[in-house]
């Protein structure tokens, strides 16, 4: 199958060099094509190894982006300097943002500030946008549209949210992406999204090292991994997991303007 993982985070600290260079192996001798990785999200502010992976391998595209977890440290110098990697020649979105109200790591004042900032700033860059969002709906969805979010369009996620705030996101041209939850037992709700977006707007992703998908479930995620995501997306849609495959990954591709043929080796 022809995988794309649309979203991974390869620079965790506890990961080392050996290790991540392993874990890419893996993932391309499984017929990855590209890796949508996140900069920063994990170690705030650190978006060099990512670039530098970007860089080095043109399989994989860089985003970044302040994750509203880290919200309050959103400063001007903070956002000068996201602004500035943003014009790297790698970097294909600005993400992760949004809203997370379930932990509440920054207050939520200052993580509508940050995001509506971040918002503005992808229509600066002409860049679209990855965004997270957990227990926080209303307030996604108000800004999303409030903030024009259709110009520069994007991605919501690791979607876990109910199905107002995919039709909100769908009615906005937003694309949904599913990672592993969609395998675990109690997804119900989920899988019934999944199967009601259109086709054309699913992407599939891991959320590396997070989130490992049935049957890896007690394991460290990696992009590898994303072809079970892939499989049951296609359970759910009735089709061929060779065609999810090849329609999650043309979608990334459109998604995110990599419209140009990836290198295979």
């Amino acid at each position: 199958m022809e995988l794309f993982d649309s979203h991974a985070h390869l620079d965790i600290e506890r990961t080392t060099q050996k290790q991540l260079r392993a874990l890419l192996d893996r993932a391309f001798e499984q017929g990855l094509v590209g890796i949508v990785a996140i900069a920063g999200a994990t170690r705030v502010g650190e978006y060099e190894l990512t670039l530098q992976l970007a860089t080095d391998d043109r399989r994989i595209h860089a985003a970044a982006g302040i994750h509203p977890h880290a919200a309050s440290g959103a400063t001007i110098d903070a956002l000068d300097k996201l602004m500035a990697v943003l014009d790297h020649e790698r970097v294909v979105a600005l993400g992760e943002i949004g809203l997370d109200y379930h932990y509440n790591y920054s207050p939520p004042a200052e993580q509508r500030r940050a995001f509506v900032a971040q918002l503005r700033m992808a229509h600066k860059a002409a860049l679209p946008v990855i965004v997270h969002t957990r227990q926080a709906e209303a307030d996604t969805a108000a800004i999303l549209a409030d903030e024009g979010v259709e110009q520069v369009g994007g991605v919501l996620h690791c979607f876990s949210s109910g199905v107002e705030l995919a039709r909100s996101a769908l009615n906005l041209g937003l694309y949904i992406s599913f990672s592993g939850m969609i395998t675990f037992p109690k997804a119900d709700e989920i899988r019934s999204i999944a199967a009601e977006v259109p086709i054309e707007r699913i992407l599939a992703e891991t959320d590396t090292p997070f989130l490992s998908p049935h049957p890896m479930r007690g394991r460290t995620n990696e992009p590898s991994h994303v072809k079970y995501v892939v499989e049951k997306l296609a359970q759910i849609r009735e089709i061929d997991a060779e065609e999810m495959a090849r329609v999650c990954t043309a979608n990334t591709r459109q998604c995110f303007r990599l419209l140009e043929a990836l290198p295979q080796e």
